[in-house]
């Protein structure tokens, strides 16, 4: 019996059923495995992306507790089976080259679609308006792709104007009878002025969350079910209270049930297969979904969102909406929520049901500026509402075959965000197979990014403003150290301090040392350096009213007497002489109408200097007209809140010709370096979504609590940290060029391996063509003599006469059929490979010389004897093939003895590196109290 190995997508699951010898043979237990986990079960956990972790239970709490020991053996050896099957898998050319091609045929056998709207009139449409190329575009691919649409475009590009005219034109071609269109809150009547901008005669209907409240919701949702609206604008809030019904809910669980089950009958091993549990695990949490459902009090009295005859869903700042339920094996996913989300299985149901009234594929556009901010596995998130049945053709419709095909993930013990114990957190370590990955993606992604588009934006000048730090906050740093020494060290208990309150600490103290100590040193920080800056323009911008938007998500203002930054500053801008009427803070204007009457102020520089965080002032505020600069008083977590916070300036509409962007940076704190950690993560974003086909893989833009070892070397400021980023990027450059080449050695070596069978053919075809000319027989002028279908010719006239008999009606079997003899060579009628070019004639000796066709009884016997004449041509033909396939074989084999160029810069780039790291302590574990760590079962 040989060990099985079988695959079920619908649990997106792999299950290894071994021979009994070789579950407890010397390889699976030691070579490849341990005593407590053999390679076997190794083996399965790495193709269901699991990572060992081994328990043991401690005898007096009765919980199980990490054994670190055997954990960290299991998984070097998992490691070890990884990099051994991955020798295994291409160290045989013809299994390699038979991998390629399925991989090819799987993601590789589309061209991406280009979709141009230039052609589009657009009825309707106001004059007041001018599209821009790639809105056009947009809204065509919206329209013709018969697929749904991620309007990845980037902030300020112009979206909401494209979903208008892509809804427009959907009803105007009757593909849509009543399009919803889903807002942020805050957004709605900016969204509805602009779509009656757009078209003047458009019926909409808006609907405010006040329309949703007590007797006014039957109202409402029966004026959407019965009125004929060419589009019903709704907030994000509202939409999740208009309701599916619940027995399309029930269907569409007991589906999810019913597929399931059929899943588990196919699946023919006993109950403790693998995908057996992982499919039951599915099932029971189906199970719990519909238990929960049936016992809701049941209301038929109000309509539903079927009742609404909702037919297309365009869904604006849609990654609000990426916390979607998914079933995985691996632990804590960085980037992605570990527990379903309501209001996004409200959304994903609503998708499905008004997809399913285009096949499945089509009736919904999203629409963000950031569709990945914390991971590359948000694009899982996008995919999966948008193009279902795609990935469920190429079998990653599950989280875990598509995080095994583009994903490398690590796993590893960190401290829990509340410090209150450890956890095993799973973190994608880089991304790969990336141009198949975006190739899949682009079916219905339209992506635009800042370098691709080339908007008629303000030219940003950025400038970093440097605040030499304190000697509180010197000591303090030192004092970070300290406590994350004490971390590392496990002397402290995580519910005491850990490392995520280290980073916020670091990061308030670079901020303001009040926000640590109220009596602390603070002469010439930040807020002293922002106030200058933000009067000097505030007095160079008063005549055109300019205004500025200060950021800044630490310290927001409170009631409560504590020290904040934002009254700080504000105090600070008064003091020099800024009436206090001129600023504002966002978090002053609660509701969706003092928003936007705060807007409408900014843009007409009433207001000329407003103080925000990302998430109460990034998405939707469009106060631009008159901004000249933006101020971050810190840095946040995120590249996609740095684009969010600057694409509030750098936006069209804006007066400025050129405006200014600040960036404050505490010298000797977390500053510097979480801004340069942003904008590299930024740039790999970009260079993903701009579809660079030069990157294969890259690593993952997650961005965690700072570790022990960046906040030492922060905090000594050691040049280390900067040399270390200069050879990473360096180290990355040449890592993609050698595998580049390697790519290269290996088709070399593919095509090398054909070559001796190819001289070889071609060597004896150039001794067979010799052979020819030394038996051909002279038939030139009277010496003419020619056999046909038995009988001889001397004379070619009657010769061609027979010849043309023979081939307009006689048979032709199978290819080809003798029919005669010249020259001591036979000559055949060939069927033509191509039918409209019939019959044609050959000479057969020791290779076939094609004699052609010809349409006269002379004409035929023509082209035999030009045929036998050109034999010589033919032999220098071969010949000059042979030596062009000798000299290619030579220089392929001179390649292939050459070493790649930059081996020896990339060895030392290496070896740096990893000195660095070792300099840094960078390679060390971030705890050493795993087997100190308790879970429960």
């Amino acid at each position: 019996m040989e060990n099985q190995v079988s695959f079920n997508a619908q649990a997106g699951a792999w299950n290894i059923v071994p021979h009994h010898s070789t579950r407890w043979s010397v390889p699976a237990t030691q070579t490849y495995g341990t005593n407590r986990v053999n390679a076997i079960t190794l083996f399965d956990q790495a193709l269901n992306q699991v990572v060992p972790t081994i328990y043991d239970t401690d005898p007096l709490s009765d919980k199980r507790v990490v054994n670190q020991k055997e954990t960290i053996a299991a998984r070097e050896k998992q490691q070890l089976l990884k990099e051994k099957f991955q020798e295994w898998l291409w160290s045989d050319e013809e299994r390699a080259a038979k991998l390629v091609r399925l991989y090819n045929d799987q993601f590789n056998s589309t061209a991406p679609r280009r979709y141009d709207g230039s052609h589009l009139v657009l009825p309707g449409f106001s004059e007041c308006y001018k599209l821009h190329g790639h809105q056009r575009d947009a809204i065509w691919r919206s329209v013709a792709s018969r697929r749904n649409t991620l309007l990845a475009h980037v902030v300020g590009a112009g979206k909401t104007l494209t979903m208008i005219c892509a809804g427009m034109e959907l009803r105007r071609l009757g593909m849509a009878s009543k399009p919803m269109f889903v807002v942020p809150n805050h957004m709605l009547e900016q969204f509805a002025a602009e779509f009656l901008r757009a078209y003047p005669g458009a019926n909409i209907l808006m609907a405010s969350k006040d329309d949703l409240a007590g007797d006014k919701r039957r109202q409402l949702l029966s004026r959407i079910a019965t009125g004929d609206w060419d589009g019903v604008l709704i907030t994000h809030a509202s939409f999740e209270r208009i309701k599916m019904s619940d027995e399309f809910m029930e269907n569409y669980i007991l589906d999810e049930i019913t597929t399931i089950e059929e899943a588990i009958r196919g699946e023919k091993q006993d109950r403790s297969n693998r995908i057996v549990k992982e499919l039951a695990k599915a099932k029971k949490a189906w199970e719990t979904k519909l238990a929960k459902l049936s016992g809701k009090n049941k209301k038929d009295d109000i309509l539903t969102f079927e009742d609404m005859g909702i037919d297309w869903l365009f869904v604006d700042e849609a990654h609000l909406h990426k916390n979607l339920y998914r079933h995985t094996k691996m632990t804590r996913v960085a980037g992605l929520p570990n527990s379903n989300s309501e209001r996004a299985f409200d959304m994903f149901v609503k998708t499905r049901h008004v997809m399913g009234k285009h096949g499945g594929r089509a009736g919904v556009v999203f629409a963000t500026g950031t569709p990945v901010s914390n991971s590359m596995a948000e694009m899982w998130v996008m995919q999966r509402y948008l193009q279902p049945k795609t990935m469920e053709s190429f079998q990653v419709g599950m989280f875990d075959t598509w995080a095994g095909n583009f994903g490398e993930s690590v796993t590893a013990l960190e401290l829990a965000p509340d410090g209150s114990g450890y956890r095993m957190q799973t973190r994608f370590a880089k991304f790969i197979n990336l141009p198949e990955l975006m190739s899949m993606f682009g079916e219905v992604a339209d992506i635009r990014t800042a370098e691709m588009l080339k908007l008629p934006v303000p030219t940003a000048h950025k400038e970093t403003v440097t605040i030499k730090p304190t000697a509180d906050l010197k000591a303090l740093v030192q004092t970070l150290v300290e406590r994350a020494e004490a971390i590392r060290n496990g002397n402290v208990s995580p519910s005491v301090d850990n490392m995520l309150a280290v980073t916020n600490d670091g990061r308030k103290a670079a901020l303001d040392m009040r926000l640590i100590d109220l009596f602390a040193e603070v002469e010439n920080g930040k807020v002293d350096h922002c106030a200058e800056k933000v009067f000097g323009i505030w007095g160079e911008t008063k005549l055109f009213r300019g205004t500025q938007i200060v950021f800044c998500d630490l310290s927001t203002p409170v009631e409560n007497g504590r020290f904040s930054v934002y009254q700080a500053l504000r105090q600070n801008l008064v003091e020099r002489g800024v009436p206090i009427e001129d600023i504002a803070f966002i978090h002053d204007y609660e509701s969706d109408s003092a928003k936007e009457e705060l807007f409408k102020a900014a843009r007409d520089g009433r207001i000329r200097i407003l103080l925000g965080s990302t998430q109460k002032m990034g998405v939707g505020t469009n106060i631009q007209t008159r901004l000249a600069a933006l101020h971050h008083l810190d840095a946040p977590w995120r590249p996609s809140d740095v684009e969010q916070r600057e694409g509030r300036i750098i936006r069209q509409g804006n007066l400025n010709e050129e405006v200014r962007i600040y960036r404050y940076v505490t010298e000797g704190s977390f500053d510097a370096y979480i801004w340069q950690t942003l904008e590299t993560k930024a740039r790999f974003i970009a260079q993903v979504m701009q579809g660079n086909t030069g990157m294969r893989s890259a690593e993952d833009v997650e961005l965690a609590a700072l570790s022990y070892a960046e906040v030492k070397a922060l905090a000594s400021g050691n040049p280390l940290v900067l040399e270390k980023a200069g050879v990473d990027t360096e180290l990355a450059k040449l890592s993609l060029l050698r595998s580049q080449w390697d790519q290269q050695q290996w088709r070399n070596k593919q095509e090398l391996a054909n070559l001796p069978t190819r001289i070889e053919r071609i060597s004896g075809r150039i001794a067979s063509i010799e052979a020819d000319i030394a038996a051909r027989r002279d038939v030139s002028g009277n010496r003419f003599l020619m056999e046909v279908e038995g009988n001889q010719y001397t004379d070619r006239t009657e010769a061609g006469k027979a010849l043309l008999h023979a081939v307009v009606h006689g048979g032709c079997s199978g290819n080809e059929r003798v029919i005669g003899q010249i020259a001591g060579f036979r000559v055949a009628m060939k069927v033509a490979e191509i039918r409209e070019f019939g019959k044609k004639l050959v000479i057969v000796g020791g290779i076939k010389y094609e004699a052609g066709r010809a349409e006269t009884q002379v004409g035929f016997v023509k082209v035999l004897e030009n045929a036998l004449n050109r034999m010589e041509q033919v032999l220098e033909e071969e010949c000059e093939y042979l030596a062009r396939t000798e000299k290619r074989m030579a220089d392929i084999l001179a390649e292939i003895a050459k070493p790649f160029d930059k081996v020896e810069r990339l060895e030392l780039l290496k070896q740096r590196q990893r000195e660095i790291e070792a300099e840094l302590d960078l390679s060390k574990g971030e705890n050493t109290a795993i087997d100190e760590i308790e879970c429960t079962a």
